[in-house]
């Protein structure tokens, strides 16, 4: 009877061992759910997010190729918990505000405030890279037609009664900072016979190929700088900055306050990063990512090596 006691006393010691042990194990796992959009500059600042915070050892789930209301929609209701969103997007589509002819950093200050006090989401210091939406053409036919800025190319679609063929992606054809708002802004009108949306990516390659003799870019898109496209300047400032920054729920900063500054090793690792906004900064950091896109974009890198790349080259991880 003694040595079947004992036996009893023995297993239940060694389950309540393993109990405690897996449930230590479990309390020290950290785990967070990472976001991206679904094009370039996104697939790539969603891994390096992924593979540094996987460096410092989180195990990280990422949800890829989401419209950005779908990021937002998810940041918001929980089903993510960290993302890299644009300042301007921010202030303009999911805060609803107007822009105001604001600087980078007031427009960054004014969305970090908001957000934080009306949806508990915690914007860190952003990537100064201003990666705006702009409108483009080949410079032969900008030359054409006396094209260099925004009221310029306004003028010449109102002297064609609209019918000069535009590309753009469906996202901006819609969005509170997108076409129509653009439109009215500036006082002309695409016909709808002569424009195109697609897909992201789709107008830049419309462009390339001659589909439309206007596209809509990205400011970082590499394509730009490989094809010496001319970009109209925005001389009656509509679009807001748009710079990239991490953001976080509220609560993975409480559960895991050591992420903040993993993301902003990132951050800092970018030219001006964690310092303010300057010309010189903002043009710097906008060379990088176009860059970084081209490596994409052109060479057929996969965004996971180029990320992987960068981290290893400003001795954020290592082999």
């Amino acid at each position: 009877m003694f040595r079947l006691i004992h036996r009893f006393i023995v297993w239940a010691l060694v389950c309540a061992f393993v109990v405690v042990g897996a449930a230590g194990l479990a309390a020290a796992q950290k785990e967070v759910v990472v976001g991206n959009k679904n094009f370039t500059e996104q697939y790539i600042i969603g891994q390096m997010m992924k593979q540094l915070l996987e460096d410092r050892g989180y195990e990280v789930d990422v949800k890829s190729d989401l419209t950005s209301m779908a990021l937002r929609g998810g940041l918001e209701s929980g089903d993510l918990e960290i993302c890299a969103e644009y300042t301007g997007t921010a202030w303009m589509t999911h805060l609803k505000q107007e822009y105001k002819q604001e600087s980078h950093m007031e427009v960054y200050n004014k969305v970090k405030k908001m957000d934080k006090e009306e949806n508990g989401i915690i914007w860190l210091h952003p990537i100064w890279n201003h990666n705006t939406y702009a409108m483009a053409c080949w410079k032969d036919f900008a030359n054409k037609h006396d094209l260099k800025t925004l009221s310029d190319f306004a003028e010449y679609v109102k002297a064609n009664d609209g019918k000069v063929s535009t590309f753009v992606d469906f996202e901006f054809s819609t969005r509170p900072d997108g076409l129509p708002a653009l439109q009215e802004h500036y006082g002309f009108h695409i016909a709808e016979s002569h424009l195109k949306t697609g897909a992201p990516g789709a107008s830049v390659l419309g462009l390339k190929n001659k589909q439309a003799k206007v596209g809509m870019v990205f400011g970082t898109d590499a394509a730009i700088a490989e094809n010496d496209w001319m970009v109209l300047q925005d001389d009656k400032a509509f679009f807001p900055p748009y710079d990239l920054a991490p953001c976080l729920r509220a609560e993975v900063l409480e559960q895991y306050p050591e992420v903040e500054d993993i993301l902003l090793e990132l951050v800092r690792s970018f030219p001006g990063g964690g310092e303010a906004a300057s010309p010189e900064a903002i043009a710097e950091c906008r060379a990088v990512w176009q860059e970084l896109n081209g490596k994409v974009d052109t060479e057929q890198m996969q965004p996971r090596e180029v990320a992987k790349q960068y981290l290893l080259d400003n001795g954020l991880i290592e082999e």
